[in-house]
């Protein structure tokens, strides 16, 4: 049976039945296809060098891993395209125009991405995540909610911009976050905070992130008045995705929602409809601003010293940039999903074979992928335990044509159909082919991540980082606020708790479908997603559909009868995706008709 999926919506919205479609296009339960390019032997890990495919197609769309059926035309119009993109892809060392070497947006960036069977972003004249105007007949009830906000990856640029231009409360929470960045690069303590027995040590711990800041900082980078906003509504999406980059971007988006939603609306969401909360991967720290444990300049200034340690790790790892290797143009050449992976990190291991004994080898640097996989249904513990059998054959160098030095691991477990793998170009690449070949995986997309965290591969910036955890200033969480950890899913009740989530959170995997799994436990129905992107939203409405079925399963055949009719039951759970200013309308429509709910 396919999985069907809970739409995704903004009370107001009107969602069809072909919502609930449970056809999904790209057919995966007709069982894996086999590409001619791939052999047994290359499966078993015989193969002699190994093949592994790039990104080409879209932004990280994996060449032939769960290929869609096109036209011939639409083949044709592909592989003028590819050949366009070899052509343009970096021969030497120079400068890389970003328009000829970043890849197409998808989903990850993609503010109207869609959903499910049936949904078209909003300008196609159809129903999307977030626009449209709800429940024909079907007033909006008070339910159980969860708060979920996104972390790193759902980065775009001009994210939230329609709402800075809307409110005044937005563009405050932008300037208060260019202050707190100025004062963290000019080492100075923030005015005005309030005291705490860490204070002064959390600020003198923030004093070593002014000269990580000047190792780290690119030449010529922009530090002019305004500088946060230009990057983030109308800069280099590439330099937006660097981590310590990204995180403050996104975290300050979340809180501009949150401070429009008080101070224009007088809608206090999180005091009078939300009880739990949670943040995937580094959105946690906006978990911790929403339940009071945290402050909005002291995460801000957290999270940008994180971001720097992940980058000097990065750029300094000796597996990236072996001794004696001739280092990139720009470290932008060593992200997968930029689709210039063809430089000297996307080589293969040179072996005996093809070399002679007494011709020197050079030294070359690798590159770093993320990338999303989506599963066969029942596939996730193979998938886990394929994948970590796959890394102890690398490190034994089982693999021929595989360097030992190679790396791939699982980051993410987002659902039962989804996991993110991370590691280098090569790694990643081959633990894609893998999956494919063995049935495992359906299909795969690289995402606009600049290195292999939440892994043992950023190890040394996580016990960097430690040290500022350790002298946070952390408020005990609020007893009408469950926060609820990304990393195990378990509930966060102390300040020791919270610490120690925060210093294992970078190189440990985001276990978000435990994270889940102890929402739906406590009796969640409604999970509101606030944020950049939708990726998040797609995520719990797959997720949570899948357990829809299970649930219409177990229910019987007179259950089971009435599935795709008028007569069948409405789901329990509802996913709201709130990204733009038109969305924060709509949830303010929807909630001031609501009584404030009680606590769990």
């Amino acid at each position: 049976m396919l999985p069907r999926r809970v739409p995704v919506f903004v009370p107001g919205q009107r969602l069809s039945r072909r919502h609930y479609s449970t056809r999904d296009d790209d057919h995966d339960n007709q069982g894996p296809r086999r590409s001619q390019a791939m052999t047994a032997s290359m499966v078993s890990g015989r193969a002699n060098p190994v093949q592994f495919v790039r990104a080409r197609e879209g932004k990280g769309a994996v060449m032939n891993y769960g290929m869609r059926r096109r036209s011939p035309a639409r083949r044709n119009e592909i592989s003028d395209e590819v050949e366009s993109r070899r052509q343009l892809a970096p021969g030497a060392r120079r400068p890389l125009p970003e328009a000829q070497t970043f890849s197409l947006p998808s989903s990850s960036f993609n503010a109207s991405s869609w959903v499910s069977s049936g949904v078209a972003p909003p300008l196609a004249g159809r129903n999307a995540a977030g626009v449209g105007e709800g429940y024909a007949g079907r007033s909006i009830e008070r339910k159980p909610t969860a708060l979920i906000l996104p972390g790193q990856g759902s980065q775009h640029v001009t994210m939230a911009h329609d709402l800075y231009n809307e409110y005044k409360a937005a563009r405050e929470v932008w300037e208060e976050a260019e202050y707190h960045l100025s004062s963290f690069f000019q080492g100075k303590p923030v005015q005005g905070a309030p005291d705490h027995p860490l204070r002064d040590a959390f600020e003198q711990q923030l004093l070593q992130g002014q000269a990580l800041d000047r190792h780290v900082r690119p030449p010529g980078a922009n530090r002019s008045p305004g500088w946060f906003t230009d990057m983030v509504f109308g800069g280099s999406q590439l330099e937006l995705t660097r981590p310590e980059n990204a995180m403050p971007a996104i975290l300050t988006v979340t809180l501009s929602f949150m401070r429009v939603l008080r101070r224009e609306f007088g809608v206090d969401l999180i005091k009078d409809h939300i009880h739990w909360a949670a943040g995937h991967g580094s959105g946690v720290y906006g978990s911790l601003i929403a339940t009071k444990s945290l402050l909005f300049c002291d995460a801000l200034r957290a999270v940008r010293y994180r971001g720097l340690e992940a980058a000097r790790c990065l750029e300094h790892h000796p597996i990236l940039f072996p001794e004696g290797c001739e280092r990139p143009a720009s470290m932008f050449e060593t992200w997968g999903f930029t689709n210039i992976s063809s430089g000297k990190g996307g080589q293969l291991h040179v072996t005996s074979d093809d070399v002679t004994r007494d011709q020197p080898q050079k030294a070359h640097w690798r590159g770093t992928q993320v990338s999303a996989i989506v599963l066969r249904p029942g596939m996730l513990d193979r998938a886990l335990q394929e994948v970590q059998a796959l890394q102890h054959e690398i490190e034994q160098g089982a693999v021929p044509g595989i360097a030992p030095q190679e790396f791939v691991a699982t980051a993410n477990i987002n659902s039962q159909v989804q996991i993110v793998l991370a590691g280098t170009t090569v790694g990643v690449n081959y633990a894609c082919d893998r999956l494919n070949f063995r049935g495992i995986g359906a299909r795969a997309v690289n995402l606009p991540v600049s290195g292999p965290y939440h892994t043992s591969f950023v190890d040394e910036a996580a016990h960097a980082y430690g040290r500022v955890v350790d002298v946070l200033p952390i408020e005990p969480p609020s007893s009408s606020m469950r926060l609820i950890s990304s990393v195990d899913g378990r509930e966060i009740k102390t300040v020791d708790e919270l610490r120690h989530d925060l210093r294992i959170a970078l190189n440990k995997p985001v276990c978000w479908l435990k994270t889940i799994d102890t929402l739906v436990s406590q009796g969640v129905k409604r999970f509101v997603c606030l944020g950049p992107g939708r990726t998040i939203a797609q995520q719990l409405s797959r997720e949570l559909g899948l357990r829809e079925q299970a649930r219409v399963k177990a229910a019987g055949p007179h259950a089971l009868a009435r599935k795709g009719t008028l007569d069948e039951e409405a789901s329990e759970f509802e996913v709201w995706s709130i990204a733009t200013a038109e969305g924060l309308n709509q949830l303010v429509s929807a909630v001031r008709g609501l009584s404030p709910a009680p606590p769990p």
